[in-house]
């Protein structure tokens, strides 16, 4: 479930259904437009994310609020809790534990110099000077243990 819908575009929300992974990328809407597009891998884009969930269940009615998980998460929305308490504990990501720090594209109004990154661990965005990953993020949740990696543009 997306608790905090204020979603900066880069954002890779995540689902389950019917035993196969899904993914939505958060994108800035299309010219003319408002706000963010919500595109799934087959390129389809859907102004929110219900409408994105929805085609990805046939046609069905879903929140999509509750149906996407942030990448990342422990559990994407979408599984029932009798299905995670049947599915036995396993590491994702070889061991390397959650991502928590992600690098998002740099947008229309970034500065040189300069590089955005979302924490979702308290699911905020935040410009930096410089390319290189902080140490933490303006919370204070430290890099240690958190990992990075680039979102697709």
């Amino acid at each position: 479930m997306i608790e905090n819908r204020n979603l900066l575009v880069g954002t890779r929300l995540v689902a389950n259904y019917k035993k196969q992974a899904y993914v939505c990328t958060v994108e800035a809407a299309g010219e003319g437009e408002e706000g963010v597009a919500f595109v799934l891998e087959d390129g389809k884009r859907f102004k929110s994310p219900s409408a994105a969930g929805s085609a990805v269940m046939g046609g069905k009615a879903v929140n999509g609020w509750r149906f996407w998980s942030l990448e990342g998460e422990a559990q994407a929305a979408s599984e029932t809790d009798a299905e995670a308490e049947a599915k036995p504990a396993r590491a994702k990501g070889g061991g390397k534990g959650k991502k928590t720090i992600y690098r998002v594209p740099p947008g229309p109004n970034l500065g040189e110099g300069k590089s955005r990154w979302f924490c979702v661990a308290c699911m905020k965005g935040f410009v930096i000077d410089g390319t290189d990953a902080p140490a933490a993020c303006p919370e204070g949740h430290p890099m240690e243990d958190l990992h990075t990696e680039e979102v697709a543009s």
